[in-house]
């Protein structure tokens, strides 16, 4: 983390190397955050599932994550991040707040997470409050989390600095909460710091916490921690989006808690006058002109929510696909996985199903199992890599694959099929598989006798007998049914790492239909169990 904050000011060299996730071949399996155990690997929401990205603007650039068990890495050599914003907003002539008085001390508490910035606004506070002539006092509490972990800058600032004899905001003393994360900001922490009809200024942005790179399915309850907030707030907390309103404006969410810096000075929550905080910013010295144009854009957003929001909003927000729609795309990717004759058996065999419900969990989870990703897979996706590459970052790209051919001896540190490194030319013959996606499924297909695909073919066939068996019964095996038909979805991966997935389902489909199948019957033991 060290190195990468002395990369972004030039005092340390900068490798030309980035690592790179094709979305299309991602599984979603999470073993690169087991590797890594980086936050910078943020979650992607896919039509198909949640997928991986990386987070380029915090990324180390320790390339711990290639080291996981999946086709979909390559690194990038000769790559620049693209910074082009995509929106344009006139500040115009913004009016000036009213600056809150200090009765003895004015307290705020800063939040956000290590490794964006939120220490720097401390800093700036404490040298435009110097500037301004006050005194202040100024405490970082960032524990032993450099980078992704909770971070609290407290911040006393007093006419004079006779008047300020401790540091620390405790329980009820916080007049202002400049939030850089909801996470770290809702939490009971920060809450009991707050003072009876304190202000705040919260990012709303959803971060990614060290417990997703140990639990692919975990979620924050972004919608529970605002209601948290509100409630103790009440008509005290502004929130939007900082972190990508800064992306879209300004080509880089690093500018985000700038931006609710900003905010929270024009919501007259910080006493300290423009000139000083402008002064500030450019003793700092480090992208002056573009945190001056994050600050104004903060004290826009918070008079303009309406604005922000309209701005934000993306297709992707409006109504989901419905139930006819959902089929309807998966028959269409499964005609360029292989055929229209695999897109008509995954019609046939889901038009038979008539309970809505338990219809669109089978049309998920048998098109899941259908489009299993073997080598001609693999090698159709990844011919997208570049044109993927090319839309994320600008500059003259060489791709380098991180691949494990099953054909190529050798294991690595825990005892895994080596990944070894190829380059474009290489890379060339690899993608050519997938013309020969013809063979797949058939006799002469010469990976379809792997262990691997005996096992994907296997898992079809077993799902195909336990949805007719389940339609056999009059209440389709109630929520045990359900979860059954579910299952597939939790078979993600590739080699040991989807066989281990595949093991964990087969044990639970077990329990399962032992539930199922009970002389008491599903519906029975789910009300025991209450």
């Amino acid at each position: 983390a060290e190195k990468r904050r002395r990369r972004k000011k030039g005092t340390y060299p900068d490798p030309d190397k980035r690592a790179f996730i094709n979305t299309d071949i991602c599984e979603g399996c999470g073993d690169c955050g087991v590797q890594s155990n980086c936050v910078s690997i943020v979650p992607v929401e896919t039509e198909l599932g949640r997928k991986r990205a990386i987070d380029q603007s915090s990324c180390n650039k320790d390339f711990s994550c290639v080291s996981g068990f999946c086709p979909s890495f390559v690194t990038i050599e000769g790559a620049q991040i693209r910074k082009d914003a995509t929106a344009e907003v006139d500040t115009g002539s913004l009016t000036m707040p009213q600056l809150p008085a200090i009765d003895g001390t004015f307290n705020t508490v800063i939040t956000g997470v290590g490794g964006t910035g939120v220490v720097t606004i401390g800093a700036l506070m404490a040298m435009a409050a110097h500037l301004d002539g006050k005194g202040v006092g100024l405490m970082e509490m960032a524990g032993l989390a450099q980078k992704g972990g909770a971070v609290h800058i407290h911040c006393r600032i007093a006419e004079t600095p006779d008047d300020i004899s401790a540091i620390r905001v405790a329980t009820g003393e916080c007049d202002t909460l400049i939030g850089g994360d909801l996470v770290v900001s809702a939490g009971a922490k920060t809450m009991g710091l707050l003072k009876p009809g304190a202000g705040a200024v919260v990012n709303s942005h959803e971060i990614i916490t060290g417990q997703f790179t140990q639990d692919a399915e975990f979620k924050l309850p972004m919608g529970q921690m605002q209601l948290s907030l509100e409630a103790r707030l009440q008509q005290g907390l502004a929130s939007f989006d900082a972190s990508e309103l800064a992306r879209k404006v300004m080509g880089d969410s690093i500018f985000s808690n700038m931006m609710v810096f900003g905010a929270s000075w024009q919501r007259g929550l910080i006493p300290l006058k423009h000139e000083a905080i402008e002064r500030a910013i450019e003793l700092n010295g480090t992208a002056v002109e573009r945190n001056k144009r994050a600050f104004e854009l903060g004290r826009w957003a918070v008079e303009n929510l309406e604005a922000v929001a309209s701005l934000l909003h993306t297709e992707e927000d409006d109504a989901p696909m419905d139930l006819a729609g959902k089929i309807e795309f998966r028959e269409g990717h499964l005609t360029e996985y292989q055929n229209a004759r695999l897109a008509k058996r995954y019609r046939r065999f889901v038009d038979q199903i008539a309970d809505p419900e338990l219809r669109e969990t089978v049309a998920l989870s048998y098109h899941k199992l259908l489009t299993y990703k073997d080598e001609y897979e693999v090698s159709r996706l990844l011919a997208k890599t570049g044109d993927q590459a090319r839309t994320a970052f600008a500059g003259d790209l060489k791709l380098t694959y991180h691949l494990a051919p099953p054909v190529l001896p050798g294991k690595d540190a825990l005892g895994r099929p080596k990944k070894r490194e190829f380059g474009p030319r290489m890379a060339g013959l690899i993608m050519g598989l997938a013309r020969f996606k013809f063979l797949r499924g058939t006799p002469f297909d010469p990976f379809g006798y792997a262990a691997e695909r005996r096992l994907e073919r296997r898992l079809i066939r077993e799902f195909e007998a336990d949805i007719k068996r389940l339609l056999a019964r009059d209440d389709f095996g109630g929520a045990q049914g359900a979860e059954l038909a579910s299952l597939p979805m939790s078979v993600r991966g590739f080699g040991l790492v989807k066989t281990a997935a595949a093991d964990a389902a087969s044990k639970r489909r077990a329990e399962l239909w032992s539930e199922i199948e009970a002389p008491e019957g599903p519906a029975e033991i789910a009300q025991a169990a209450e």
